[in-house]
């Protein structure tokens, strides 16, 4: 890439550059997620519960911001343009992530399932989501007993209390997963609906910023 012919593109290099950025850190969370989704070694398994949920937590981070720049497409001729000439799979995961934009259908979903994890677990150690979370979980028998793991390597040490604790407040407290329901189950078709949205970003940017560095910015 030149980026001296790619500056000359101004606010459209701008947004090229920011789609990337955005769909680099959505896959590698994406990837992260479906790594510690498989069967983990026998010394690593009890960091598979936290280390999901991290990744959660990442992709529904990553998922609000890149939204935005969805809609930066939505408004840009230029981008629509190139759009039209997309792979048929780029064009028809755009038109269902349209659906999640401001004033589209299923907003609330989104907001229900992606951007409250943003707003309130992403990066956030919220005291009064902890106390209740822990209020919940010492109340029932079934769940009132944790652990902490320590190790040699800092890597495996694990604070499986904080992580149960994390669980029930995604699962229980931002996703409104009841407590009669199968929470893996539950939380699973929730996993799956934010990874097709990343899946759908990712297919999109990519199509749409190679064919732009491929058209003004080749050296």
């Amino acid at each position: 890439m030149d980026l001296e012919r790619l500056e000359r593109q101004g606010a459209d290099a701008n947004l090229a550059i920011r789609l990337m950025r955005a769909a680099d850190d959505i896959a590698l969370a994406h990837w992260g997620l479906r790594h510690f989704t498989g069967k983990q070694p026998r010394m690593e398994g009890h960091v598979q519960l936290g280390a999901r949920r991290y990744f959660v937590r990442l992709q529904c981070g990553h998922l609000v911001e890149a939204m935005k720049l969805i809609a930066e497409v939505q408004a840009s001729p230029r981008f629509l343009t190139l759009l039209a000439h997309c792979e048929p799979f780029a064009r028809e995961a755009f038109a269902r992530l349209l659906n999640y934009l401001p004033g589209a259908p299923m907003k609330s979903e989104f907001d229900t399932r992606i951007k409250s994890i943003r707003n309130k677990a992403a990066f956030h150690y919220d005291r009064k989501m902890v106390g209740a979370a822990l209020e919940s979980r010492a109340s029932r028998p079934q769940s009132r007993i944790s652990s902490i793991t320590r190790a040699s390597e800092a890597s495996m040490w694990r604070s499986g209390v904080a992580d149960d604790i994390e669980d029930t407040i995604l699962c229980r407290f931002l996703w409104h997963i009841p407590m009669e329901a199968d929470v893996r189950e539950e939380a699973n078709k929730i996993l799956d609906f934010a990874s097709s949205l990343c899946r759908d970003y990712v297919d999109v940017t990519g199509e749409l910023t190679f064919r732009f560095m491929r058209d003004t910015a080749t050296a």
